[in-house]
């Protein structure tokens, strides 16, 4: 009478299977990773149009102005019925502090926003509006589709003082200029310099002057320089991403 022999894995076999599964691990995880950043950096587009429609939606009702980076001082904005900046100014179009939080920001924000000290902390936005652009009319960007307005901020650091903007945190005390220094004529053609740069995928999401959003090429995820994106002091007819608003606005082509 024959009897049935069961055998199992042997050794090796077992090792082989563990390896081809570390594998097929090692090379879909980069993948999942990348396809979950891809949907945080839509999600981000998402915000930064939204916010830019909002800056829209003001200019509409202020004689075509779009909003200052700051309003008020910080001793007199106390609520968002006193603004401190642009992000409070946009409260009463967009409705939502949420808004402003990246979703590849570790650090969320304040739970309301509403307090001054939030706002001046970094901690409100994750995102920055062009100085440059801020305050203008609609009449003076004489090449919108160029002209950078809104951008991915760096992660969330606190300003020392009610104008400082070395963070380029993006909160309604925080800008961006592309440079951060004077505007001389060696300065020209330089690519700009912003903390978002190396957001989503080493690069950052972009609202121009015009309305749309796309998303730019950084230098590398750690990097703040954009190799796309050409400081204040380059003009816009050029036809490169500037945060240039015009060419006679008295800084060196």
């Amino acid at each position: 009478m024959n009897k049935s022999v069961k055998r199992g894995f042997t050794l090796i076999e077992l090792l082989v299977v563990i390896a081809i599964i570390a594998i097929l691990a090692a090379i879909l995880f980069p993948v999942f990773a990348r396809a979950r950043e891809n949907a945080r950096r839509a999600s981000c587009q998402s915000n930064v149009k939204q916010i830019a429609l909002g800056v829209f939606m003001y200019a509409q009702d202020y004689d075509e102005k779009l909003p200052q980076v700051k309003v008020n001082t910080f001793a007199n904005a106390t609520s968002l019925s006193t603004p401190a900046g642009w992000v409070d100014a946009l409260q009463p179009y967009l409705k939502s502090t949420q808004i402003f939080q990246c979703p590849s920001e570790t650090n969320p924000p304040k739970n309301s926003g509403v307090n001054a000290t939030d706002v001046i902390s970094g901690q409100y936005s994750d995102y920055w509006i062009n100085g440059t652009a801020a305050g203008r009319s609609d009449a003076q960007f004489d090449a919108p589709a160029v002209t950078v307005l809104i951008g991915d901020g760096a992660g969330s650091t606190t300003a020392t003082t009610e104008t400082d903007d070395s963070g380029f945190v993006g909160s309604a005390r925080y800008f961006t200029d592309g440079d951060g220094t004077a505007c001389l004529a060696a300065d020209a053609g330089k690519k700009a310099v912003f903390g978002g740069a190396g957001r989503h995928l080493d690069g950052a999401n972009i609202a121009f002057a015009d309305g749309h959003v796309k998303w730019m090429k950084g230098i590398s995820a750690t990097s703040t320089t954009s190799s796309t994106i050409y400081n204040q002091c380059t003009g816009t007819n050029h036809g490169w991403p500037t945060f240039r608003v015009a060419d006679g606005d008295g800084a060196p082509l």
